[in-house]
């Protein structure tokens, strides 16, 4: 991730990202605040605030369920026992689903299949609470065929962009 060619990739996603015309129109975005190895999130909070939209971020629960808080530059965070930083509070300001769910995952192939982290929480999420999807891949996350076993639970993306450096590789 901290390569000059990854920097490239993630500034071409987001280009891209910001461009589409379902993150265009979408007036709330449910995403997760990025951890270390992951595409940072905080620009595409950014973002979002910047054209007004609301912003919503995930609290997990012990049964493997979550929901979406919203999020703004005042919200408490705690870590979670994965790591991760959640809302603190979560009883008010709950939005299932947001209009749009950027997911997370950790790889991507072309017939919309997407290897998650383990625990379920997004398939789970989304079989309840169906909504746009979209991903996005970096060229080493994106696989022609799916590699990966795919599971009746699991839940495709509705729309995955790609860095054009791997859409360029197809291509040629």
């Amino acid at each position: 991730m901290k390569s000059d060619k990854a920097q490239k990739e993630i500034n071409d996603l987001y280009s891209q990202l910001f461009d589409d015309p379902d993150f265009q129109t979408a007036p709330s975005i449910g995403i997760t605040l990025s951890m270390n190895d992951e595409i940072p999130t905080f620009p595409i909070i950014n973002q979002c605030f910047e054209m007004e939209k609301e912003v919503y971020i995930p609290k997990t629960f012990s049964d493997h369920s979550m929901t979406f808080i919203r999020y703004t530059k005042d919200t408490e965070l705690e870590e979670s026992a994965f790591g991760v930083r959640e809302p603190k509070e979560y009883q008010d300001n709950v939005m299932d689903p947001p209009d749009l769910m950027i997911v997370p995952g950790l790889a991507y192939s072309e017939d919309k299949n997407r290897l998650g982290f383990g625990a379920g929480y997004f398939d789970r999420y989304l079989a309840k609470y169906p909504t746009k999807t979209i991903s996005l891949a970096l060229s080493k996350q994106y696989y022609t065929d799916t590699p990966w076993p795919v599971y009746v639970l699991d839940k495709p993306i509705d729309k995955i962009i790609v860095s054009k450096d791997k859409a360029d590789a197809d291509i040629q």
